[in-house]
């Protein structure tokens, strides 16, 4: 069964609930917004974003413009001499 309430009649409706029930509902709405808030902020990007930045990075890489790890560990090393 499908019920179709305008905003009014549904704030009609949750007005003449108890209080209690109002403050129950209101942390259980709360908790779900939040749910899903971090729902969403775990796949903040599509997979073609993800792969066009994996991309970037790569041709970045190829460039020049980063250090391998074994190059940073590199400079380290000949930067502090005691780190050996």
């Amino acid at each position: 069964m499908q019920i179709t309430l305008s905003s009014e009649g549904l704030w009609s409706m949750l007005q003449s609930l108890p209080t209690d029930t109002k403050r129950w509902l209101g942390e259980k709405l709360i908790e779900a917004s939040k749910e899903e808030e971090a729902e969403a902020r775990l796949v903040p990007y599509t997979l073609e974003e993800l792969n066009a930045r994996i991309d970037e990075f790569e041709a970045e890489l190829e460039a020049g413009e980063w250090l391998t790890a074994e190059e940073a560990d590199k400079e380290v090393k000949e930067a502090l001499p005691w780190l050996k």
